[in-house]
């Protein structure tokens, strides 16, 4: 699997890039805090900053590096860990807050004075009527426990009014603010304040639910990575397993089966490579919301354990606005299937072929294999089709069936009973890995429902000049889900192929130069679309659609090519839409036409494979078929 190289430290105080304990510690909206100089050196000559742990971008304000955030609270944990080393070792030198003595030792700790001082000055400090608001702690209080250390600091004074103590919290500004600040900058009549006690009290409540509102939240992250970690371990297990018996296979076979060896296994890493690139992905994407979460419940149980009223104050409104967004996050689902790489072995001097995710070697006869009628559906009842267009296997193995005449998505069992309708006047269907059904209806938007058939939400595609489809007259056919896991939309008004992530964002648009009335997408990435009667054509292109070959009508004869689908071996299916209609087969790799699968169809339309390529379902006007693979 992935493994991860972001900094992950339990001690706040050390800096992220340089590893020592932060000095002038700027903290980034992420609450990483860094050294000033360490942030500085990282973003020079830039605009924006990355953080160094979790990769989030920030702009760099007006002022620079130095006008992020100062994070005092870190500041507060240097102190406390610099005051439990003197407590713990009185022989620690350290000079006289108040003389600035060095060769004396601490006898005890003022607030005023900002440290610890030697017995000297704590009897000027008893001498002196000047110092009597001076709070000496003895060190063996300290030393004792009998005054924790977080006391040591607890008053703040306003930086604008020296003398005054800290008292009072702003909830109009956000801001502490002393007894001079509320008469003159926040004042009551049109500012909210509040004791900082009574501020903190209720800040320490909220951070609290929210961290155990995030707690939950991290369990899921946990949960999360040890599955997406097992799936990982899993399918380089089954790979593994699988080339063993790719190995062992061979091994029995006779000679000839020696140079199908290396072209075996090369579709097990490409299968393992495509699987583990998205395992991968998921895993840094787990990994680094999972270092923002542990570094956000971090500081904000460490700022409601130990922090000053003062401190949390200061870091309040950022921890609220981190653990709210940190709460609400929903993961992906961890793909199990994506560990699914397996190789079944082939019978002794018999040809093999193979499926990705499922390393498949069956007995073949003249290439294809011999297609036989299994059986008919949808040709009476409720079910009944009209005019068949689009299809596609769902997530439970139904099949659904766009019947565009009768305006409406028909899903039917695998034996092709009904079981329920979705309505929308439907051309194509394409179901997603997470269960998603995508549909065009030759409208201006690609429709998107869940596995039960609720509406989620529509998005348009955008045209090769950036045009989006909602703003002008457009017609939506092809679609298909490419080998990673975008979705392919054709578009035959203008005649282009828009490319989608599958929650409907915009990767790019290529013009062709046919109506894209059907996409598929061959093993090895190339895109096929056919045009049916208005140009009578299919092509294959590559990923990013450039014209790679015109395929040619099967043995020179005229065809009107719809409905198409690709099996794991690189062989293209397709449907000629005419009264003696036929399932032709061609090459995805070379373009060369291979066989008639069968003619015991009449107006076929939409092609999908099921049960492990065995079987081919095949929609028309009147009804739907399937045939069986005869070896």
């Amino acid at each position: 699997m992935a493994k991860s190289n972001r900094f992950n430290s339990k001690d706040l105080t050390q800096c992220g890039i340089c590893l020592s304990t932060q000095k002038e510690p700027k903290s980034l909206p992420c609450l990483h805090s860094y050294c000033l100089e360490c942030l500085m050196q990282w973003a020079k000559g830039k605009t924006k900053v990355s953080c160094p742990i979790c990769v989030q971008d920030f702009a760099i304000p007006r002022g620079g590096v130095k006008a992020f955030r100062t994070n005092f609270f870190i500041n507060t944990l240097k102190d406390r860990q610099a005051a439990e080393k003197t407590i713990q070792s009185r022989d620690t030198v350290v000079p006289c807050a108040s003389c600035g003595a060095v060769d004396e030792r601490v006898e005890g700790h003022c607030s005023r004075c900002g440290g610890f001082i030697c017995g000297g000055c704590i009897a000027t400090h008893s001498k002196i009527k000047a110092l009597g608001n001076h709070k000496v702690i003895p060190y063996e209080d300290l030393k004792s426990g009998k005054v924790d250390i977080r006391n040591l600091s607890q008053k703040k004074y306003c930086k604008i009014h020296e003398e005054q103590v800290v008292r009072f919290y702003c909830e109009t500004c956000g801001v502490l603010t002393c007894r001079d600040c509320t008469v003159v900058d926040h004042p009551a009549s049109s500012h909210s304040l509040v004791n900082l006690e009574s501020a903190s009290k209720g800040h320490k409540t909220e951070i609290e639910q929210l961290i155990q509102n995030c707690e939950g939240v991290k369990n899921i992250t946990e949960t999360a990575l040890k599955m997406v970690t097992d799936v990982s371990d899993q399918l380089n297990t089954n790979a593994t397993k699988a080339k063993a018996e790719i190995d062992e296979s061979f091994n029995k076979a006779l000679k000839l089966l020696e140079d199908n060896r290396d072209q075996l296994k090369g579709e097990v890493d490409k299968a393992e490579a495509v699987a583990k690139k998205q395992l991968d992905a998921q895993t840094d994407e787990i990994q680094v919301f999972q270092t923002r979460l542990q570094t956000a419940l971090q500081m904000a149980t460490e700022v409601v354990k130990t922090g000053s009223d003062y401190d949390l104050a200061l870091i309040y409104t950022s921890l609220k606005t981190n653990l709210t967004e940190l709460r609400d996050v929903k993961l992906a689902p961890v793909d199990k299937q994506k560990a699914a790489v397996h190789f079944k072995p082939a019978h002794i001097g018999q040809e093999t072929t193979h499926k990705l995710g499922s390393v498949l070697v069956k007995q073949r006869k003249e290439g294809v294999g011999v297609w036989k009628l299994d059986r008919s559906f949808g040709n009476g009842g409720a079910g009944k089709l009209i005019g068949g267009r689009g299809v596609a296997i769902t997530q439970e193995e139904d099949i659904a069936v766009a019947d565009y005449y009768d305006a409406a998505v028909k899903i039917y069992k695998k034996d092709g009973q009904f079981k329920s309708s979705i309505f929308g006047r439907p051309w194509d269907v394409v179901v997603s890995s997470d269960g998603k059904l995508f549909v065009t209806n030759q409208t201006e938007y690609v429709s998107v429902y869940d596995g039960k058939g609720n509406l989620k939400h529509q998005f348009p595609t955008k045209s090769p000049d950036n045009v989006s489809s909602d703003a002008q007259r457009t017609q939506h056919w092809g679609l298909a889900i490419d080998n990673y896991n975008n979705l392919l939309v054709g578009e035959t008004e203008q005649k282009y192929i828009g490319k989608h992530h599958l929650d409907g964002m915009h990767i790019m648009s290529f013009k062709i130069t046919i109506e894209p009335r059907f996409i598929t997408v061959s093993n090895d990435d190339k895109i096929i679309t056919s045009a049916g009667s208005s140009d009578r054509a299919v092509h294959i292109l590559n990923e990013n659609g450039v014209h790679l070959q015109t395929l040619k009508p099967p043995q020179g004869s005229g065809w009107n090519p719809l409905g198409m689908c690709c099996t794991s071996t690189n062989e293209i299916y397709i449907s000629s839409f005419d009264a003696s209609g036929a399932i032709y087969c061609y090459s995805a790799e070379t373009g060369a036409y291979i066989s008639c699968l069968t003619k015991d169809v009449t107006y076929p339309v939409g092609l999908v494979l099921m049960d492990d390529e065995e079987a081919l379902v095949v929609t028309g006007n009147n009804c739907a078929k399937i045939f069986k693979l005869q070896n």
